[in-house]
């Protein structure tokens, strides 16, 4: 009778632990569950931010394109192997109007004496975006702020008076 019994509480308990790992698994599974479509979610949120944030900026940059009456126009002319302007200015307020003819995006960038300045977006093909800065007398570097264009484009180096 001893052994019956402890057969029985032997099968019994062997139930049980079967009964709690299927159960275990059953929540393992849903976790994963939950946090795969958590990270899908997250996914679909921030592609929906970034682009909404991205058609905000340009819209912002596009509203603030348009140069300054009293600035003095320069054309700049982007190509895909690097970018054509004067070499020389006047100081001043200074509309830079940037057309990129290249077949890649491009963008614009000028540095020097405390001016480091780049459109936020690059500029598609066939497009153009307007820069005005205050330029002060010195020497700047214009060139392409396209990170993969880096070394591979020419550099227009800018003297101001």
């Amino acid at each position: 009778m001893k052994t019956i019994n402890f057969l029985m509480a032997f099968l019994a308990f062997g139930f049980c632990c079967a009964v709690a790992q299927a159960e275990e698994k059953t929540v393992a599974e849903k976790t994963e569950e939950v946090w795969d479509k958590t990270k899908q979610k997250t996914k679909e949120v921030s592609n929906t931010v970034v682009k909404e944030t991205k058609e905000t900026i340009q819209a912002i940059e596009h509203k603030i394109d348009a140069p300054d009456a009293d600035a003095r126009k320069v054309k700049v002319t982007l190509t895909d192997g690097g970018l054509q302007m004067p070499k020389s200015l006047r100081a001043g307020k200074t509309a830079f109007i940037v057309a990129n003819s290249g077949k890649q995006k491009h963008n614009f960038a000028i540095e020097g004496e405390h001016l480091d300045k780049s459109f936020w977006f690059a500029i598609d093909p066939k497009n153009s975006k307007t820069m005005q800065v205050d330029l002060k007398p010195g020497s700047y570097e214009a060139h392409c702020s396209v990170n993969e264009h880096a070394n591979k484009e020419t550099k227009v180096k800018l003297s101001v008076k």
